[in-house]
């Protein structure tokens, strides 16, 4: 990656542990470019404005201003196939730039995200339910499907589910990390990051190769999964959830908030529900999502003559009703119906093969 003489000072000056978006633009605003605060450390003595980073900051800084450390950094993302895009690039997203604190730099693998008119985020509870996973990776695929760039943030539970939902639908997702663009995390999502690179999208962080995942850097990387939107999906989430940080990050950047609605007495609902009453969108389907943003138009009732259902015998009747209401695994059913494992099987795969049923990841089953 060919970078000018400026963006490669611009992208070390951000690069230094420490120097998060706010001290980097308050350096900018006591010197001319990120060139002069290089220049700036090469005397005996600190400027003292520059005191104003706070003292671990400064040393940082000043460890940081070494041949050694500036070949080190580039060799990294060069090796690393990681493009770092500033805000001196046209290709910065301009979604970003009017958010509170923008990041001075980000950190890309994979097709970068120009500014895309059908973005939007998908966010919920780490712990989720049946229920809200399938929500979760429903709603991308359909968006997906529709052209919509699914955004979120690759954390275990409902994210994960977004980007999966959104490589069923064949389009393209963009996760958001909260640590180094060379980690990943949680560890067992890496097969879910090789899978985002390969089918043409994106991984993007702030924060440089060797971040770990601390916890400060989640609530942080938050408003960039929001500032890219035009609006974010609440899922699923308790009261206090990180996922309602999201949400109200993105009240603030004025961006528009859908929630899907659960049940009163489920305490991952208690978020959305809420934030329904307090305004948001609630929407059943991505078609809600669609036809809000005329990116897309749900098809059309059918008025033509309907085949009457395919009555099922007693036992089958047994198995199909509570699949209706929820997903459930072979034992769950077995102890919900009384069937024996042999017939239940049986009756499970003619009830497959009939299109009646469906068997879905997890080993989980549940009714079209």
């Amino acid at each position: 990656m060919e970078y000018t003489a400026m963006d490669q000072y611009w992208i070390w000056l951000s690069s230094v542990e420490g120097i998060g978006p706010k001290r980097f633009y308050q350096l900018l605003s006591l010197y001319e470019d990120a060139r002069s605060v290089w220049d700036a450390l090469g005397g005996p003595l600190t400027p003292p404005d520059m005191q104003c980073v706070g003292p671990t900051a400064l040393n940082n800084l000043r460890a940081a201003r070494d041949e050694r450390y500036f070949y080190r950094l580039f060799d990294r993302l060069e090796r690393g196939g990681i493009r770092a895009v500033t805000r001196l690039d046209d290709a910065y997203p301009a979604a970003l730039t009017g958010i509170y604190d923008p990041p001075a730099t980000l950190l890309v693998r994979g097709e970068w995200p120009q500014d895309e008119e059908r973005a939007l985020a998908v966010v919920g509870s780490r712990r989720c339910t049946r229920d809200g996973q399938r929500a979760a990776r429903e709603f991308a695929q359909g968006l997906a499907e529709n052209g919509v760039t699914v955004v979120s943030g690759m954390a275990r539970g409902i994210d994960s589910q977004a980007h999966r939902g959104a490589l069923d639908g064949r389009g393209r997702t963009v996760a958001v990390l909260g640590c180094g663009i060379d980690t990943v995390y949680p560890p067992e999502n890496e097969g879910l990051m090789n899978d985002i690179l390969e089918s043409g999208g994106a991984v993007i962080s702030e924060f440089f190769p060797g971040t770990p995942p601390v916890a400060g850097n989640f609530p942080a990387r938050n408003r960039i999964i929001s500032g890219l939107c035009r609006g974010t999906l609440l899922v699923e989430g308790a009261h206090a959830s990180g996922a309602m940080i999201t949400v109200n990050l993105a009240l603030e950047q004025g961006r528009d908030v859908f929630a899907v609605p659960g049940s009163i007495y489920s305490p991952l609902s208690e978020a959305p529900n809420r934030m329904i009453l307090d305004g948001a969108t609630p929407v059943l389907s991505c078609w809600d999502i669609l036809e809000y943003y005329r990116w897309g138009k749900r098809p059309g009732l059918d008025v033509g003559p309907k085949a009457k259902p395919e009555p099922l015998e007693p036992e089958e009747e047994a198995i199909v009703a509570p699949l209706r209401e929820q997903e459930m695994s072979f034992d769950e059913l077995a102890l919900a119906t009384g069937i024996s494992a042999a017939k239940l099987n049986s009756h499970l795969t003619m009830l497959e093969l009939r299109g009646i049923i469906e068997k879905v990841p997890g080993g989980l089953y549940r009714s079209y």
